[in-house]
């Protein structure tokens, strides 16, 4: 038998072994997915003060290191919440409104957002129940052996997301979120490139939070204006490509592969195809530690079309769609 031949059938073993130990052995990090915004699949409920509190649509990833999410509160709630010990519930929105997953929260601070409260969390913990126990267990073990080899291999030593907190991102997002486009313009200087860290905290407030050491973030800090574009999902390659821009101060609109036209109020470039725009003045800008929160309202809204939208779902999630919908 050749080296050749033998090298391919071991390859076929492992990964065989691996499928057998891991299951599907193509589970991503991240999935995008289609679907209309608002999304209509997983509620999410903030439990431990009371009522349970429907945040579906007011919450977001605000740091990575310590992970910190943000949840818009009236004043109230935002009291009661210092006071308790907090969980994230993530159901299923219909059908048998299953518990998907869990985030063990701690409050860490609040910031007024006009009559509400931002209430900032850091995590203790979670649990997702998209994938079986052993399995996952299996999982996080493998996928905390490659992140140690990694480390071990590189020479920088840069702060990096904790395993125990990076579990909890992927339970974060069991609850699919948007991509969008965010565009800004300065005195001749502009950028545009993709967020999913972004969202409503409050009847009238948005959350966005940018790496500290992402290219656009002085502008937006001289600026205080964005364009804010939803990406219709047959338009998820410019997300992906528009990546890189996150490294660059600025950019000439005109190197794009797609043309842009003026956002209304602002005359800010936004990409055509954008199936809703907002455009939104920048009231708060704070640093916590690994990203720079940004705290806007909107000053414009402007629907354009109803068609799917570009979201992000983690790759376990993903697989329990599947088989739901193969035992459907």
């Amino acid at each position: 038998m050749s080296t050749a031949v033998l090298s391919e059938r071991l390859a076929h073993t492992r990964q065989a072994l691996r499928q057998l130990v891991l299951g599907s052995a193509n589970v991503p990090q991240q999935c995008v997915i289609g679907i209309r915004d608002p999304q209509s699949e997983v509620s999410v409920w903030l439990e431990g003060a009371g009522t349970p509190i429907d945040v579906t649509h007011n919450n977001v990833m605000v740091g990575a290191s310590p992970l910190a999410i943000g949840i818009g509160l009236g004043k109230t709630e935002g009291q009661a919440a210092r006071k308790s010990r907090l969980s994230l519930k993530f159901r299923e929105m219909k059908g048998e409104r299953r518990l998907l997953g869990e985030i063990c929260l701690r409050i860490t601070e609040t910031m007024a957002i006009g009559d509400e409260q931002l209430c900032v969390f850091e995590t203790r913990g979670c649990r997702n129940y998209c994938v079986p126990r052993v399995r996952l267990w299996i999982r996080n073990m493998h996928h905390a052996y490659r992140k140690w080899q990694s480390e071990r291999r590189s020479a920088v030593t840069a702060s990096q997301i904790l395993t125990s907190e990076l579990r909890s991102v992927f339970t974060f997002y069991i609850c699919p979120r948007p991509v969008v486009l965010v565009s800004v313009l300065h005195q001749g200087a502009g950028n545009i490139f993709p967020m999913d860290l972004i969202g409503p905290v409050g009847t009238r407030h948005f959350a966005l939070a940018l790496h500290n050491t992402s290219g656009p973030l002085r502008l937006m800090e001289q600026s205080r204006r964005i364009a804010v574009s939803s990406v219709p999902i047959e338009h998820s390659s410019h997300a992906f490509e528009l990546g890189k821009n996150h490294n660059a101060r600025d950019l000439d609109f005109g190197d794009l592969s797609f043309p842009t036209i003026p956002s209304p109020t602002f005359g800010i470039p936004v990409p055509p195809f954008s199936l809703r725009t907002r455009e939104m003045q920048i009231e708060t800008v704070r640093t916590l530690r690994s990203h720079t929160l940004f705290i806007a309202t909107v000053v414009r809204d402007e629907f354009r079309n109803e068609a799917m939208q570009m979201f992000q779902i983690h790759g376990f999630y993903q697989a329990w769609r599947q088989r739901q919908s193969e035992s459907a």
